[in-house]
């Protein structure tokens, strides 16, 4: 071998070298930064992507419902975002999830051998109970905390609800504790509202068996423990039907259906669950944002146009500026990409929640409202007189 070939063959090996340590250094350092960002994250992680997604993904949810939409690349989970990586991924995840068969098991406090609540009473009374009564720990109580036992069949990611009455004395922060696959996550409830329906706490990741969803009592207020709902899938929570759950076992869902505007409209919303988005559609197969928006107050007796500024200006609607003044059922508009064009809405379902036609999704889901960029206000329509005769909504798939 000649000097030059020498000289060419151990370059060529220092570079080979170099890049076999360059490539370890590399995933070293992804490793170590991995398990950084693990520790930054809290140990119940949500499985969301970006916050509110229906399946698992990439960023877990905040506890805060108001946190601000904004930040370097942050995505609008709205009528804007449905070209990026992040949005293409999700829908994987939510195909995915869809080859799963839809599961719903309810808990109410009245369900033998599932709810256990050391210390607490049970009362009765209040129109907005599940099942017509609820278990209550007075302020100071030396309660310990009630336990709902739900099942899951399958690992998988699952919609976790919860039913209360409201009272002004009622905990502002009740802490419901969700053992998720990645731990106990809590979510802290303002039980002084948004009662008398089922309110979502989050979609997470969850364990086949027994598992609990836990509610604290609190020192300085009362603390309502009344019906837990589990749902996997497109389904909406259950309301008046019994669910057979894995065993054999019945959980009924005895909840009365409400004539109260705002929760009819989040029930109606929430029938769309699943629907496929496309732009400026409005049919039993496809829907916009507008769209939606439009069928879940149709039944009330009021048309809403099909584009959002139309919405906006709907003259039969009270507007409300202030994300701190929404109500369930309530349509909230956003401005994604600024300049004072609307662009996406959907209806506020409570817990800073959105039902929306996304095309973030890809199709009609309930999620955190703090994803979507550009909070505008909302509008909030009451029943018209003549149609209380027949306050059941229409079926999901009329137009």
């Amino acid at each position: 071998m000649s000097l030059t070939q020498v000289r060419t063959w151990e370059g060529g090996h220092v570079r080979r070298l170099a890049a076999v340590v360059f490539t370890v250094f590399a995933a070293v350092f992804l490793v170590s930064f991995a398990s950084l960002s693990a520790q930054a994250q809290p140990a119940n992680r949500q499985y969301e992507p970006s916050g509110g997604s229906e399946a698992s993904g990439n960023t877990p949810e905040s506890t805060a419902p108001d946190a601000p939409s904004s930040g370097a690349g942050f995505v609008s989970q709205g009528s804007v975002g449905g070209d990026t990586p992040e949005a293409w991924a999700t829908r994987r995840d939510l195909a995915e999830e869809e080859r799963m068969p839809d599961y719903s098991q309810v808990v109410d406090n009245s369900t033998k051998g599932r709810f256990v609540a050391p210390g607490w009473e049970r009362a009765s009374g209040s129109g907005g109970s599940h099942g017509g009564d609820y278990a209550l720990a007075k302020a100071g109580s030396d309660a310990k905390k009630a336990t709902f036992r739900v099942k899951i069949p399958t690992d998988n990611d699952y919609g976790v609800y919860t039913w209360y009455t409201t009272a002004s004395e009622n905990a502002s922060a009740a802490r419901f504790v969700i053992s998720s696959a990645s731990g106990p996550h809590t979510e802290k409830v303002d039980q002084t509202k948004e009662g008398g329906m089922w309110i979502k706490l989050g979609t997470f990741e969850m364990k086949k068996g027994e598992r609990t969803v836990k509610v604290s009592p609190s020192g300085h207020a009362a603390v309502v423990a009344d019906a837990v709902a589990i749902v996997r899938g497109t389904a909406a929570p259950p309301e008046e039907t019994a669910f057979s759950a894995a065993g054999g076992d019945t959980l009924r869902a005895s909840a009365t259906y409400s004539a109260d505007t705002g929760p009819d409209i989040v029930r109606v919303a929430r029938k769309y669950k699943g629907t496929r988005y496309k732009y400026a559609t409005c049919t039993k197969m496809r829907m916009s944002c507008t769209c939606e928006t439009k069928k879940s107050v149709a039944h009330l007796g009021h048309m809403l146009p099909m584009d959002e500024r139309g919405q906006w200006r709907y003259e039969q609607a009270r507007r409300i500026r202030s994300k701190s003044n929404l109500l369930p059922g309530d349509i909230v508009f956003f401005q994604e990409e600024g300049g004072g064009v609307i662009t996406h809405v959907g209806v506020y379902s409570g817990h800073g929640n959105l039902v929306q036609a996304s095309s973030y999704y890809g199709k009609v889901v309930e999620s955190r409202m703090k994803y979507v960029r550009g909070f505008l206000g909302a509008i909030r329509v009451t029943r018209e007189s003549s149609l209380t005769d027949n306050p059941e909504p229409p079926d999901a798939n009329n137009n």
